[in-house]
């Protein structure tokens, strides 16, 4: 009881933080607009490129990353020290809750009337605090379809494909770079398999999200009408992460 207690506490505050849409706050504080109004009417950092330069785009994207981090490192700062024994043998899922629960408040900010992003910098940004060689595979992956088709949803769309994959496959494995612990090793005893199934079905939920966001690129996509990286083409697109 007082693991799912930790675990609630953490959500409520990861849901919170990551409402600090940063697209949202600087087109209100630095542009007195609101990103919303303008471009593709997405919260996130391509719209930003689009709508007010590369510059701001950056800066969004800098700031919706570490947001998850900063979320997980209140998260462990604090109950690290209050709750040490269940902290670190669900660390995991420590980890996944925060990271879930920024998601959702970066898509449903309840600062900003529950309109914000689509989340995929948000979720890259749990998937580096979870497991550094999913993130850097899904980094590699993203930025080569997009540099092959030059369609950044259809990388979007892709990752959220591959991302339980990954989850299952990768689930409490640490390798390190140094023998003899080259082997993996297991956290969760007999109860492995459980938690494995645990979060396979949070990943899975993640990119039901995400692809439930992109429904308009994916349409696009189906019809050819997707806007690519540098086509010059003004028509209104919905690709943003």
């Amino acid at each position: 009881m007082k693991t799912v207690i930790l675990l609630l506490i953490s959500a409520v505050f990861s849901y919170l933080f990551g409402s600090l849409n940063s697209s949202i706050i600087m087109s209100k504080v630095l542009k007195k607009g609101d990103i919303r109004n303008s471009g593709s009417g997405n919260a996130g950092a391509t719209n930003m490129v689009r709508t007010y330069g590369k510059a701001y785009g950056i800066l969004a994207f800098v700031l919706d990353f570490l947001k998850v981090i900063i979320a997980y490192l209140v998260v462990y700062l604090i109950f690290s020290r209050v709750a040490p024994t269940i902290f670190f043998k669900y660390e995991y899922f420590f980890k996944v809750v925060s990271g879930f629960f920024c998601f959702i408040g970066h898509i449903y900010p309840c600062f900003f009337g529950f309109k914000g992003g689509k989340g995929v910098t948000v979720c890259a940004a749990m998937i580096c605090i979870l497991d550094w060689r999913m993130f850097v595979l899904g980094f590699i992956l993203f930025f080569a379809i997009v540099f092959i088709t030059k369609y950044i949803s259809f990388s979007s769309i892709l990752f959220a494909i591959v991302y339980p994959v990954c989850t299952f496959f990768l689930f409490d494995r640490e390798y390190r770079f140094f023998p003899p612990s080259i082997a993996p090793k297991n956290t969760f005893g007999d109860k492995e398999m459980l938690f494995r199934l645990i979060a396979l079905a949070i990943s899975i939920l993640f990119s039901i999200i995400v692809l439930y966001k992109h429904k308009d690129n994916i349409k696009r996509l189906l019809k050819g009408e997707e806007n690519k990286i540098g086509s010059g083409k003004k028509k209104k697109a919905d690709n943003e992460q």
